[in-house]
């Protein structure tokens, strides 16, 4: 015989309709293990109303939240401390690459020299293609036109992202109660 239904009736605090009630004291009628839950459950009830309620100390809730700020206090230095302690190491860590590329640059400057005028070049290779390009497909419109498009495209883009991390932290707000 399934109880379940019975079961959760008899132990939900909330009201049934009048089906509900009658399926369950036909059921209690004949099954003698819900009539057992319903005794005990009742007991149970009975036994939690008689427990007097225990007030809190005078001053709880104050020293409760004095604790609670402390904690929050001690939580943001330690964040604080492995923050710097993280900006330190990556300090040290792009100290330690600069060094490098510096030390290679004064040992050996040919390559170095020879890498950087043909990025140059590429760069300036780059820019005439553009404007090559876009002076053809269109002759109207300047290229510092289109240049100005690609900014703004590229500013728009970076305040949308910049909206979208503000929006997630004012969602996102912690609770001190």
């Amino acid at each position: 015989m399934n109880h379940q239904p019975f079961r959760d009736w008899l132990l939900s605090g909330e009201k049934l309709s009048a089906d509900e009630i009658n399926k369950l004291q036909e059921h209690m009628q004949s099954c003698e293990s819900c009539r057992q839950t319903e005794s005990a459950w009742h007991e149970v009830e009975s036994v939690m109303r008689a427990i007097p309620q225990v007030e809190p100390e005078p001053g709880f809730t104050n020293r409760w939240q004095v604790h609670l700020a402390a904690y929050l206090e001690q939580k943001q230095k330690r964040r604080g401390w492995m923050m710097i302690g993280l900006d330190v190491v990556l300090i040290g860590f792009l100290f330690g690459l600069i060094t490098n590329q510096i030390w290679s640059l004064i040992q050996l400057p040919g390559p170095f020299l020879v890498a950087w005028f043909t990025r140059l070049f590429s760069l300036v290779t780059l820019y005439y293609t553009f404007q090559e390009m876009f002076s053809s497909y269109s002759g109207n419109i300047p290229f510092i036109s289109i240049v100005g498009m690609f900014f703004l495209f590229g500013i728009v883009s970076f305040m949308s992202v910049l909206w979208l991390a503000t929006y997630r932290k004012l969602i996102y707000v912690r609770r001190i109660i």
